[in-house]
């Protein structure tokens, strides 16, 4: 699911493309109805790069490192 936060950063990209008033709201739908379906394509590409193996959240991010 997208967070407010990522609809800010959305609504900013399509405010500095010149979008205003009702041609805003609806690129802005568009583009948020495609996010799940884009989510899911960069998953499965993710998957077949890592030969089929899947990782969990935490197996994900226990190698970054923190300040």
């Amino acid at each position: 699911m997208v967070t407010s936060k990522f609809d800010v950063e959305f609504l900013r990209d399509l405010i500095a493309e010149g979008y205003c008033g009702q041609a805003l709201l609806e690129k802005f739908t568009a583009t948020r109805e495609k996010i799940p379906a884009a989510f899911a394509k960069w998953m499965n590409d993710l998957i077949k790069q890592s030969g089929g193996k899947t990782y969990t959240l935490e197996e994900c991010f226990s190698n970054c490192k923190t300040n």
